[in-house]
């Protein structure tokens, strides 16, 4: 009862929630309602109405049917007996209408509830619209005939009303089939999106890829099973901290703590994307490397709705990476020692008065295959860089200070060769990147500047800022490049005509195999050339952000 009053006070408790018996109740209430509405207009209209067999009966029978919707235990009887009591109430409506025609007329409107009844009910709709239709019709035309008033005048005169009642009903019928498919829709969503979200879940705790998600609050709404299993890695020895600046994040390579404002999870907060930065998680033998990227996401009006945190674990990878690098080393150094004795003795029997011209030849024809077997060695180094399957071990460096390496490097080599290298340099250039492969680039592009430049030259390395850009340039006063040779400078093994003939050793492959590390950097390698003026080589990487450069929250 009470969630019946609920129901007809508009409360919280819906009418699908009710049980069978409360539904019929509530359907067969307004009938009965209305029926004691017109009791009491009858009071007031025609009190003589009360002496009328037909208007007792009917109030009778529809109380009667009352009774029997609130005893009938609905719910352990088959789905659509219930329809049994919008059928019953055609009889009270139309025998109420035919006793009270003289008096109160269109009494017979009361079988628009068993019509609505019967339409808005669901079931079989079709066959309950055409059987609610004939109901009332029959419910006027019965009196008719049984009063010997069944002309065809009165039948046409009568028909109004049933159609009006039919028309309410197909459109009962309309609505409630629409309601119902609507309600079904509403039903599945939370299914669908409770499953699909099960299966993301899933999807998450199955790949081999650590996944954190904040809200647009930096509170924590997902961690998946791996990246939960990497967060305990950085934990320090018995604490069981939340905080990411308490926890043992180090730069990849170095016993140094990453400071607070530049962990990646701080930067990604403050509105920076970062993409497989690589740092360690934790000191030991529990420790792990990962690549981290990360960035926040918009929710579909545009405005920030968090931010997404991937960690992939890259331990073995980045031992793979540096027994790698160890072996180059050692290799490079076995090929380097001996060369560079040859050379070394070249040059000193090079110096002796005692030579014969031919013999000073043929050490000159050693000398030169023995520097052409040196760049060979130079360029498997850097092939080794971009032809590995494993990912590019990004870590914060300063441009300005490998530019600044490099000259001190290669300085030997220019003054062998009568050749002035300078190195200009304007502030620290954070970037970041694979140490090697960048070395490996500028290593390259000081070594063809001198290889291709004459005694008495200038080289010149310069590095500056340039807009979100950190620029490297080297610029020669050498042989300079054919504007038809430009446009395959950077293709591997092919080298220019300038360079075939005047007998410069190389394999073309150093500069093809540059670009190609730049480009895995973000950046890209250009050239400018003049011929028998010079080139310059110019290198670009995107600016690493520093704690500095990040939107203030």
């Amino acid at each position: 009862m009470e969630k019946l009053l609920d129901v007809l006070l508009l409360g919280r408790v819906r009418f699908h929630d009710l049980s069978m018996r409360g539904r019929v109740v509530l359907s067969q209430l307004p009938l009965n309602l209305t029926m004691l509405l017109v009791c009491l207009i009858a009071v007031i209209a025609d009190p003589e109405i009360f002496g009328n067999p037909g208007f007792l009966i009917a109030q009778g029978w529809a109380l009667a049917l009352l009774v029997v919707a609130a005893a009938v235990p609905w719910d352990r009887l088959p789905y659509g007996w219930f329809l049994v009591m919008p059928v019953l109430d055609f009889y009270p409506v139309g025998l109420l209408r035919y006793s009270t025609e003289s008096t109160l007329p269109g009494l017979g409107l009361l079988a628009v509830f068993p019509i609505m009844w019967l339409a808005g009910s669901g079931y079989r709709p079709r066959i309950m619209v055409s059987f609610g239709g004939i109901a009332a019709l029959l419910m006027v035309w019965v009196p008719l005939f049984l009063g010997g008033r069944a002309t065809p005048h009165e039948l046409a005169a009568n028909l109004v009303v049933p159609f009006m009642l039919l028309a309410i009903g197909v459109g009962t019928s309309v609505m409630t089939l629409s309601g119902m498919a609507q309600q079904q829709r509403v039903q599945e969503l939370p299914e669908r999106a409770e499953t699909r979200e099960r299966l993301l879940d899933t999807v998450l705790d199955t790949v081999d890829v650590g996944v954190l998600v904040l809200d647009d609050h930096g509170e924590n709404t997902y961690l998946n099973a791996k990246e939960r299993q990497l967060y305990m890695a950085a934990l320090p020895a018995g604490s069981s901290t939340t905080n990411e600046a308490e926890l043992l994040i180090y730069w990849e390579g170095r016993d140094e703590l990453v400071p607070p404002e530049q962990r990646p999870l701080e930067r990604v907060l403050n509105g920076e994307t970062i993409e497989h930065e690589v740092y360690q998680l934790g000191r030991g033998p529990e420790a792990r490397t990962v690549s981290i990227s990360g960035r926040q996401f918009v929710d579909a009006a545009g405005n920030k709705a968090g931010t997404v945190l991937a960690s992939t674990d890259v331990t073995e990878v980045v031992a793979a990476v540096r027994a790698r690098d160890k072996f180059l080393a050692a290799m490079s150094h076995e090929f380097r020692t001996p060369l560079t004795n040859i050379l070394g003795y070249a040059e000193l029997l090079h110096d002796d008065p005692s030579l014969s011209p031919a013999a000073k030849s043929d050490l000159q024809i050693m000398a030169r295959n023995a520097r052409h077997l040196n760049h060979m060695v130079d360029d498997i180094l850097l092939s080794s860089v971009t032809g590995s399957d494993a990912p590019l071990l990004r870590r914060p460096l300063d441009l300005s200070e490998l530019a600044q390496e490099a000259v001190a490097s290669a300085r030997a080599e220019a003054t062998s060769r009568g050749i002035e290298v300078e190195v200009t340099v304007d502030g620290p250039l954070p970037v970041m990147g694979d140490r090697t492969g960048l070395v490996r680039i500028l290593d390259n592009l000081l070594s063809n500047a001198l290889k291709y430049s004459d005694s008495g030259t200038h080289v010149t390395l310069a590095t500056c800022k340039d807009d979100d850009w950190a620029v490297c340039s080297v610029n020669d006063e050498g042989l300079g490049i054919a504007p038809e040779d430009l446009k395959r400078v950077f293709t591997r093994f092919q080298r220019s005509d300038a360079a075939v003939r005047s007998g410069i050793p190389g394999t073309g492959l150093g500069l093809a195999l540059a670009k190609e590390v730049a480009e895995l950097h973000d950046g890209r390698l250009d050239v400018t050339s003049v011929v028998g003026v010079g080139s310059v080589f110019t290198l670009r990487l995107p600016l690493r952000k520093t704690h500095a450069d990040l939107p203030r929250a």
